[in-house]
């Protein structure tokens, strides 16, 4: 059993038995009779247990509790008292998983003698009186949510297991044939019968070099309550046979804990007949086999015990998936396909991805698999909340890979931030229970096509797993421990350190109380169990406030999907734009992010924030983060080129200088955009979406005669994650609030929530953020609220319509306007049509790695491809001649 919490009892109805707690981690009961308090004699031990520890290869750890159990089917106390004995252990010990390990009778011809069986299904069959009253009898019992890691099998084959030819000679087996006859002294067969007539390739001395683990995954074992040697193929659709393993896999399951069946073939397959074809008796055969097993079951059981020992050391990875040493780069595969392989394997930032992964700043974080390579799309709106995606599979705890580009390679509307969030690293709730994906090729799939399929397919979600879930994968070590009851009040993390801390309230308090989170570099991350605020920061004494997690692999569990605010923000301008499309004669219009909005990122790997102290805390590293990957790597700006937007929405000023710095010499703009914008965010939006005066990104080069030319809308907007950037307000300098508040002292009275106004005045921090007047959320109180500033103080509500704000309906401007100049177009067809997709062919949904179902429905594989590596040698010259090189004093673009 691992992750025992080891306390014995005896099976019910006795009374539970004195707790036997482990010290140091290790410990055995010898006894062979049981004992309570008191000293009264309650009858035999059923078993004997020790603890042990497992240090899997992501260095976990994890506690194994080892019973060896004196209950059996075939004797008393008989299958009620093994079930029992089952119930009670697995109740007191609640452990993640339970094994049943040890000898075996062998099923089928390739099984040789030392050979090792793991299994995850079994089937009863009983015949004793004494069971045979059970309804059990006939049933198959699986675990289907789990299977054992074989990561480690084939090392453990090659050189950790005993080879049985080293005692099973000619000599040793001669010795076993003499004691046999001994034993039959009067059966008339034995005096034809020679060693030849018993021995096959299960036994024969020179087949036994090789000991082998053979996984047989759902392949059933058969478990009986009597005697059963199997010969030839008659138990060949069993994966071996044995006498107890059916009984706890039925009460693990009905238990809900995962199990498995690992067991040492210590007696094969014997012969039923002669070299010459003369029958061989059953009592011949039973005694063979029997003298197999108790001179050679013990050296068997070695293997099994390293067997065992692999599946759970194998837990975890010590590597990164895929290895950053990989290079998959073909140059007949288009770019939008290399783009897939490459910045998934990308580790060119050694802060991301050091040479030894202990030394990673962030992670490991829960990651989670595919079973089949393409599921099915979450829906496009994320209005639901967090629902319920897929069944997945967790993987073993990982930092994730870089992200390349969401959603259709030629979606028409693209925008662009910075990097990813690592919202895996936020204290509380929510990143207690984030995961990330990890794919694997396990089961026939393909983890680069999962990987592209995922983000082919992604829209508004991100993963997380079900907190509760999560919470069963705790490590015990180093728990932080609620002293009192009382709520946590903050959880501010200043910068990437492993070591962080809490502020809590403990009740009766009338101050709060830090409490230290000690992680360490190079171990699994604490995560916060409570949020900061309420609901769900209010705990009890003894509660566990704060964990290392580490949700092991191989689980099938429910993987949930969480709308995100960034990805939503364009939602109301595709509903907007929707109204468009559909007033303008497409009544069946209908836009979706991932499909008719595609999402990048500058940097494809993921972090907390932007700021050094969470990125290996100097400028300098920051800047080398960016160097790599926006003009070494260049993975956007090469998927820029093959998507050939109609627009590009930049998210943010910072995103915007980022953009800038690398790319500046190709915006045009007349005038250029402000280098200093006063309202930051704010003034960027009103001069790009300013249809007289209208930004572009354009691109112009010509390679190898040919040219390659392209102009996109540019449009910088606020900062996607906030949703207060994206409320209706009125924006006003410090100045102007001044000016404004003088000559209207009472409308600035009046401007209360009680109204429909917020007040967010700059911070200490944000001395020169303008002062803004918020609307709510609600479109129809926004309206209200407009409506009644306009009735109670006419004047100044027409003073502040000139400092009106609608972020959402200024990006949607730009988007009729595109559309009025038939830059963006709608393609009517069958079930309603869609927008019209860019110029250019794509290959990314079917190409020679992978073929995505009912791909491409705009056609686009069938337009000619440019020539190879044409695209990528575009986009080598725009990083070459993208920096701005005479930057104007006011503007900071080019002339």
């Amino acid at each position: 059993m691992v992750r025992a919490r080891p306390r014995v009892r005896q099976q019910r109805p006795h009374r539970r038995l004195q707790q036997l707690r482990m010290e140091a981690g290790v410990a055995a009961v010898h006894a062979r009779r049981v004992v309570v308090r008191g000293g009264h004699e309650i009858g035999p031990a059923l078993g004997l247990f020790q603890m042990v520890r497992i240090i899997d290869r992501s260095g976990r750890p994890w506690n194994v509790l080892l019973f060896k159990s004196n209950a059996h089917l075939a004797h008393s106390p008989w299958l009620d008292g093994l079930s029992a004995m089952l119930r009670c252990i697995a109740e007191d010990a609640r452990p993640d998983r339970i094994y049943t390990i040890g000898t075996a009778g062998g099923a089928r011809r390739d099984q040789r003698l030392g050979d090792t069986v793991l299994a995850n299904a079994a089937l009863l069959e009983l015949q004793r009186p004494q069971n045979a009253t059970s309804p059990d009898g006939g049933n198959m019992y699986r675990c289907p949510t789990w299977y054992p890691s074989t990561a480690l099998v084939g090392e453990v084959e090659s050189r950790l297991l005993f080879r049985m030819s080293e005692i099973v000679t000619q000599q040793s087996l001669a010795a076993l044939f003499d004691e046999l006859k001994a034993r039959h002294p009067d059966d008339p067969g034995l005096g034809e019968l020679t060693l030849s007539d018993l021995l096959n390739d299960a036994i024969r001395p020179e087949c036994l070099h090789t000991p082998a683990i053979r996984p047989l995954k759902d392949a059933p074992l058969l478990t009986t309550d009597f005697y059963y040697i199997a010969e030839g193929d008659d138990a060949h659709a069993y994966s071996c046979l044995e006498m107890d393993d059916a009984v706890i896999a039925q009460q693990a399951n009905r238990l809900g804990v995962r199990f498995a069946c690992v067991r040492n073939i210590s007696d094969p397959i014997v012969r039923r007949r002669t070299d010459r074809g003369t029958p061989i008796s059953d009592a011949v055969r039973a005694d063979w086999s029997g003298l197999i097993y108790s001179t050679f079951g013990l050296q068997t059981s070695y293997n099994g015990a390293l067997a065992t020992w692999a599946t759970i050391a194998g837990e975890g990875s010590a590597t990164y998936n895929p290895s950053r040493e990989h290079r998959p780069i073909d140059a007949d595969d288009p770019l939008e396909v290399q783009l897939a392989f490459q910045v998934r394997s990308c580790g060119t930032c050694s802060f991301f991805w050091p040479a030894d992964p202990k030394q990673r700043t962030y992670g490991p974080y829960t990651a989670f698999d595919f079973d089949v390579t393409v599921p099915y799309p979450a829906s496009a709106n994320g209005k639901s909340g967090a629902v319920r995606w897929i069944n997945g599979r967790t993987r073993p705890p990982a930092f994730p890979n870089g992200e390349v580009i969401d959603g259709c390679r030629k979606a028409p509307i693209m925008t662009i931030g910075i990097n990813p969030n690592l919202t895996a690293f936020l204290p509380g709730q929510t990143g207690a229970a984030w995961c990330y994906p990890d794919f694997s090729s396990d089961g026939d799939t393909d983890a680069w096509a999962k990987y592209a399929w995922y983000y082919r397919y992604r829209t508004v979600y991100q993963e997380k797993l079900d907190l509760d879930f999560v919470r069963r994968f705790m490590l015990p070590e180093e728990r932080v421990i609620a002293a009192r009851g009382g709520e946590v009040t903050g959880a501010a993390r200043v910068n990437d350190s492993p070591a962080w801390s809490i502020t809590v309230r403990y009740d009766g308090d009338a101050t709060d109380t830090t409490v230290a989170i000690p992680g360490k570099t190079g171990d699994f991350p604490y995560v916060l169990l409570f949020d900061t605020y309420r609901p769900h920061n209010r705990f009890a004494a003894g509660d566990v406030l704060a964990a290392r997690v580490s949700v092991p692999e191989g689980i099938q569990v429910d993987v949930l999907q969480q709308p995100q605010s960034y990805y939503l923000q364009f939602v109301p301008v595709l509903e907007r734009f929707e109204r468009t499309l559909r007033s303008g004669g497409h009544p069946a219009a209908s836009l979706h992010v991932g499909e008719d909005v595609c999402q990048l990122d500058m940097v494809a790997c993921a972090s907390p924030h932007w700021k050094p102290g969470f990125l290996g805390g100097s400028d300098a590293s920051v800047t080398a983060i960016v160097d790599n990957c926006v003009s070494r790597n260049a993975w956007a700006i090469k998927q820029m080129v093959q998507t050939r937007p109609a627009v590009l929405y930049i998210v943010s000023e910072a995103s915007w200088n980022m953009f800038h710095s690398a790319f500046g010499a190709h915006v045009r703009r007349d005038p250029p955009l402000s280098s200093h914008p006063a309202d930051k965010d704010y003034t960027l939006l009103k001069e790009t979406t300013d249809p007289a005066h209208p930004a572009y990104v354009e691109f112009d080069v010509t390679i190898d005669g040919v040219r390659y030319f392209n102009r996109t809308r540019l449009v910088i907007t606020p900062h996607f994650s906030y949703n207060s950037f994206f409320l209706q307000q009125y924006r006003m300098s410090a100045h102007e609030w001044q000016a404004f508040g003088t000559a209207q002292p009472q409308c600035v009275a009046a401007l209360t929530p009680q109204n429909g106004f917020t007040l967010a005045l700059p911070t200490p921090e944000y001395p020169d953020d303008y002062v803004a007047i918020q609307l709510p959320a609600d479109a129809d109180a926004a309206n209200a609220a407009r409506a009644w500033l306009a009735s109670q103080f006419p004047e100044a509500s027409r003073t502040l319509d000139a400092y009106f704000v609608d972020a959402h309906a200024s990006m949607a401007s730009v988007l009729d306007e595109l559309y009025e100049k038939r830059a963006l177009t709608w393609h009517d067809a069958d079930g309603g049509g869609y927008l019209s997709r860019t110029e250019g062919s794509c290959r990314f949904c079917v190409n020679r790695h992978w073929q995505f179902p009912n791909e491409c429905r705009y056609d686009k594989t069938h337009e000619p491809q440019p020539p190879a590596g044409f695209l990528a040698k575009v986009a080598q010259h725009l990083v070459a001649t993208g920096k701005p090189t005479a930057p104007d004093a006011t503007t900071g673009a080019l002339r």
